[in-house]
This record gives C-alpha cells, sequence and structure tokens, in this order.
C-alpha cells in the first residue's frame, strides 16, 4: 500500500512539474508575428476582439480567444499550462498500474522531445496554440477522460461538460471540426454495446457537432474554399516532414517498441537482424539529415548541401514514413495486452491521421493541425514503452529531463532579455527621432516570427512598438550574435 501510494505521489509532481514548466516558459516567450496585431485588437476591449473575428477560415471560437488571450498573455499562459499538465496526467492515467513509477515521465519527455519548429508554433505562438493545440489537446482530454470512466455511461453533468467542449472544439477549426465529429461517430459505433444506456446523450453531442461544423461551413470563405479544392498529393511531403522530419527524436523512440514488435514477428526469419538494422539504420540517418529541426539557431543552410538524399521529397521516404506508421499501429495491436487501452489507442490512431485527409482536399489547411498526430505518437509511445517494459535508470531519466527542462528555460530567459533590451532600444531611437530604427535581431528559434523580415510583419511590428510607420526597419544581430551570424554566412 506504501508502494503504491509513493506511485501515485510521483505521478502527481509530474503533473504539477508540467503545469509549472509550460506555464514558466510560456511566461518567458513574448508577443510575435501575428500575435502583435491580435494584441492590439484585444488591447481595445472584447467587442473589438468580436467585430475583428475572421470567419472566412471557419474559426468562430479561436478567432475571439486568440485577440483576447493575445492581450491578456497571463490568461493564455495558464489555460495552456493547465491543459498540458492535463494532458499528461490523462496519458499517465492510461499507462494504468505501473512496476516503476518513472515511467510517468515518458508523457512530459514527449512534449519537450518536439522540434523546434514544433515548440514555436504550437507551444508558445499565440494564434496558432488557440487555433490549434489547444482544441486538440481538448480532443485527446475528452476521450482520455471517457478512458478513465469504468463505464461509458455519462450523467447530465458530464453530458453538459462534454457538449460544451464538443462546441467549442468544432468553432475553433473548420479542419479539427470534420475530423472530431469522424472520430464521435466511429466512437459511437465503436463502443455502442457499451454506451447503449446513454446512446441518446451521445448522439445528441453528435448532431450538435453536425450543426457546428455545417456553421463553420457557411462562414467559409466559398471563393477560398470551393474554388481552390483539388486532390493534392504535393502537401504530402509538407505533411511528412511537419510530422516525422521535425519530430524524428520522438519517431526514433518509437522503433524501440517496434523492434520489439518485429523481433517477434520474424522469430525464425532468417534475414530478421538484416531487416531490423536496414529499417533502424534509415530512421538514424535520418536523424542526421534532420536533426537541425531541433537546432536554435539556423543550421538549414550548411546540412541541405550534405544530406539531400533523406529529404521527405524522395518516394522511397514517403514509402519509408507510411511503413513506419503502419509498423506502429501493427504494435499497438500486437504488444498491448489489455483490451479497452488497445481500443482507445487504435480510436485515437484513426483519429489523429483522419486529419491526413484535410491535407489533400483543403486550401486553407494549415500544418499546425499536424500537432495532433504528434500528441497521438507521444502518447502512443509512452503507452507501448511501458507495455514492454523498457529497462530504466532513475538517475540517468531524471538528469536528462531534467537538462532538457534548463536548456528550454535557459534559452527563453535569454529570449526574454533579449526582448526587454530590445524595447529599451527602440524607444531610445524614437526619443532621438532616428530616420531608421535598428530592431535587435533574436538569433534563437524558440519564438515564431520574432524577428520582422518581411513586410507585412514589420508593419504589425510598428503598430505593436508605436514606431511611425514611414520609418525603416533595420533587423540586426547585435554583440556576440552578429559574429555567430558571421561565421555562419561565411561557411
Amino acid at each position: 500500500m506504501k508502494e503504491r501510494m509513493e506511485v501515485l505521489d510521483f505521478k502527481y509532481k509530474v503533473v504539477i512539474f508540467t503545469f509549472l514548466f509550460f506555464f514558466i516558459i510560456s511566461s518567458l516567450a513574448p508577443i510575435s508575428g501575428s500575435d502583435w496585431t491580435s494584441y492590439l485588437i484585444g488591447k481595445e476591449g472584447i467587442i473589438n476582439s468580436i467585430n475583428n473575428i475572421s470567419f472566412n477560415d471557419g474559426r468562430i471560437i479561436s478567432g475571439f480567444l486568440i485577440n483576447f488571450l493575445a492581450y491578456n498573455k497571463f490568461l493564455f499562459n495558464l489555460i495552456f499550462s493547465v491543459l498540458m499538465s492535463l494532458f499528461v496526467y490523462y496519458c499517465n492515467n492510461l499507462l494504468g498500474y505501473v512496476k516503476n513509477k518513472y515511467y510517468y515521465l515518458f508523457p512530459f519527455l514527449g512534449t519537450i522531445l518536439v522540434s523546434t519548429f514544433t515548440f514555436s508554433y504550437n507551444y508558445l505562438s499565440v494564434t496558432s496554440t488557440v487555433t490549434y493545440t489547444f482544441p486538440i489537446l481538448m480532443i485527446f482530454i475528452y476521450y482520455m477522460y471517457l478512458f478513465k470512466k469504468e463505464t461509458l455511461i455519462i450523467n447530465i453533468k458530464e453530458l453538459i461538460s462534454l457538449l460544451l467542449m464538443a462546441i467549442y472544439i468544432s468553432l475553433s477549426s473548420i479542419h479539427l471540426s470534420f475530423i472530431f465529429l469522424l472520430g464521435n461517430i466511429f466512437f459511437f459505433f465503436y463502443f455502442f454495446k457499451k454506451i447503449k444506456e446513454s446512446y441518446k446523450k451521445y448522439l445528441l453531442i453528435i448532431i450538435l457537432q453536425t450543426i457546428c461544423f455545417i456553421i463553420s461551413m457557411y462562414f467559409v470563405d466559398k471563393t477560398l474554399f470551393y474554388n481552390n479544392i483539388e486532390i493534392s498529393l504535393a502537401n504530402l511531403s509538407n505533411y511528412i516532414d511537419t510530422i516525422f522530419s521535425k519530430n524524428i527524436i520522438l519517431f526514433l523512440l518509437g522503433a524501440i517498441p517496434i523492434n520489439y514488435y518485429l523481433n517477434d514477428k520474424l522469430q525464425g526469419h532468417m534475414y530478421k537482424r538484416l531487416l531490423i538494422t536496414l529499417f533502424d539504420v534509415i530512421l538514424i540517418f535520418s536523424l542526421t539529415y534532420n536533426f537541425f529541426y531541433y537546432s536554435p539557431v539556423n543550421l538549414n543552410l550548411i546540412i541541405n548541401k550534405y544530406f539531400g538524399v533523406f529529404a521527405v521529397e524522395n518516394w522511397y521516404y514517403i514509402f519509408y514514413f507510411i511503413l513506419y506508421i503502419c509498423l506502429l499501429f501493427l504494435s499497438i495491436l500486437h504488444l498491448i495486452k489489455n483490451i479497452k487501452i488497445k481500443k482507445f489507442l487504435i480510436l485515437l490512431f484513426t483519429i489523429s491521421f483522419l486529419s491526413s485527409i484535410t491535407i489533400f482536399i483543403s486550401p486553407i489547411w494549415d500544418e499546425g493541425t499536424n500537432i495532433i498526430v504528434v500528441l497521438f505518437i507521444i502518447l502512443a509511445i509512452s503507452v507501448l514503452l511501458k507495455e514492454i517494459e523498457i529497462k530504466i535508470y532513475p538517475k540517468l531519466l531524471i538528469s536528462f529531463v531534467g537538462i532538457l527542462a534548463l536548456y528550454y528555460l535557459s534559452l527563453l530567459s535569454i529570449t526574454k532579455y533579449i526582448d526587454i533590451t530590445r524595447e529599451e532600444y527602440i524607444k531610445e531611437q524614437l526619443k532621438y527621432e532616428e530616420s531608421t530604427i535598428v530592431v535587435k535581431a533574436n538569433p534563437i528559434y524558440l519564438i515564431w516570427r520574432y524577428n520582422p523580415t518581411n513586410i507585412f510583419q514589420q508593419k504589425e511590428f510598428k503598430n505593436y512598438y508605436n514606431i511611425p510607420q514611414n520609418k525603416s526597419l533595420e533587423v540586426k544581430y547585435l554583440g556576440i550574435f552578429e559574429k555567430i551570424e558571421k561565421k555562419v554566412k561565411e561557411d
């Protein structure tokens, strides 16, 4: 009993640590990119935030929240941290009984093993986080809450909560509205025997979702959407790049349970070792090409010269990604013994990869939608690693998690310092009425579009910092960062 309490205590400590980590990093992250405009809209009040909602892309609720939360950044930080900690909490619930309490670190570790692109775009940008990450986290929380229940029978209070969640998700993004609606239809039929007593309530949720989806489609710009709709395979490389290449370390972890599956299935096969090694080698070499996605500074110019053979544009690399996903699915079927957990993972797998459909048919598809697949991969790998009872060295694991956390906190602390000194430097130049305003550039890529490098960003930037539009901007690296930039260009 005492040992069990220690395990539960550790589980809740991980959740608290998750909340504190994401709250601190989001607090350190400054407003940037399209958030500058949203901040100024939100600054004028709630009515102005409502009046400036852009309905033509189906972002009804999220359109308001972007404006409101960009200005009320503290509230954004709080909501984001709560949702991330809830995601980790429910992931750990899905792990079930654990022999080693340190398995509970896997979901949190997965959330910080994403690429710099994913981190900046889906965690720290208010616009994309509110549009995509918030509702996608809610989708996972929605289903994992149902998994936690002993039965799938829901009472009136739960029904109201689930209805509100369904409305919010369905009116946040046209793509997620479509994915979530299909997901709940699958859920309804997949678990129909278990929801018989509450099937009318679940049906009510689906009906409400359908209405919300129709509303979203009504507001979508018909010229933009219908006139440009086409089946496009060109987006496939971009899709794989966002999910696979830009989060390659997560997929390396996923290769561990896949190896267990292949080892079981290829028993006695004379080429077993060769086939498994070949599968792993391709993944490892993919890391050599794609690790620059994890770099906090720009290494793209250097790396692209040498490793084009592992670029996702190549048909064989696309084939490898499809093979990987199929093997991961088969690993779930083979390695997970608990029928309930297996069913829920299959459901979440289906919902997550339904997002793939939208990239082929939607002209307003955005890479931010792909965070749904990344979060599923984090969940699936956590469950699979626990299921195969991978050996853990507690001190090593805790040290690794601690170093990664400090790494992000350090980089974002530097970013915060640059942001403060940037604002002071701008004010100083405005005081002396300089015709060209020098803007301190941030070389750290953890903040989405922090440096105003194009004409549209510069306009938003000037409004945010109260810089007259007739003044020109010069984005410049200063101090040690200027020397680094020159060195990279010379190389």
